[in-house]
């Protein structure tokens, strides 16, 4: 895990682009990948020809917060079984990565089903998405999932808090579109919209009857928007 960082993500992308020989490419993706393009794109802007974001993050420590316990106060019942995994009062973030990082695959696997539980718990009134989508992972790609998600997010993928934001004039000329959510409570409308007014040449679509694992509409969306860049 100590070359899995979002430096080492950017540099993969650039890997990728220079040996198929794109001189610029239409970059897509939605929650953690909004972040790690909008990164991509504000190193290197002149590679991007357009961006379409979905369910928009920026890996903010107040976005990871929100997450794993801002939103626990519609959620108590659930918060509280996810928070009771750790000990003590500290970083809950760390407290999972921690447990995912344990030489007993017992302990491994239960931190990654609670995690999972809340991660559901947080979608579950989804229902013209993907509710329940977490727990119901193979426990390969659930212990992969949370290992990974832990990683980055006890970090707050390794970029300085708010930089997405201020340094999205890099994106002046880039047409963008945001797509998100209204019931989004994983990834709140908030950042999609304070991107939307830092970034003047994105579009901001609010998909009224999604959240997070989007539903019919958003995929229509989604559709259209990349079809502005056939």
């Amino acid at each position: 895990m100590a070359v899995n960082t979002t430096e080492h993500l950017i540099a993969d992308m650039e890997r990728v682009r220079i040996h198929l020989g794109i001189g610029q490419w239409l970059l897509y993706g939605g929650s953690w990948g909004s972040t790690l393009i909008l990164a991509y794109a504000e190193r290197f802007p002149e590679r991007v020809s357009g961006i379409v974001l979905v369910g928009v993050t920026c890996s903010r420590r107040r976005e990871i917060d929100w997450l794993y316990r801002g939103v626990g106060r519609l959620l108590p019942a659930e918060w509280e079984r996810f928070r009771a995994v750790v000990p003590g009062d500290g970083d809950l973030v760390e407290g999972y990565r921690l447990l995912m990082e344990d030489p007993d695959p017992t302990i491994r696997r239960n931190a990654a089903v609670e995690w999972c539980r809340w991660e559901d718990a947080v979608i579950a009134h989804e229902s013209l998405g993907s509710p329940g989508q977490y727990s119901g992972k193979p426990d390969t790609a659930m212990l992969a999932f949370v290992r990974i998600c832990t990683h980055y997010f006890a970090h707050a993928a390794w970029l300085d808090e708010g930089v997405l934001l201020r340094e999205a004039g890099r994106l002046a000329g880039i047409p963008g579109e945001l797509i998100h959510g209204r019931l989004d409570l994983s990834a709140p409308l908030e950042t999609a919209w304070e991107l939307a007014k830092a970034w003047p040449d994105a579009r901001l679509h609010v998909i009224d009857d999604s959240g997070h694992t989007g539903s019919p509409a958003m995929g229509e969306a989604v559709v259209r928007a990349i079809a502005r860049f056939a």
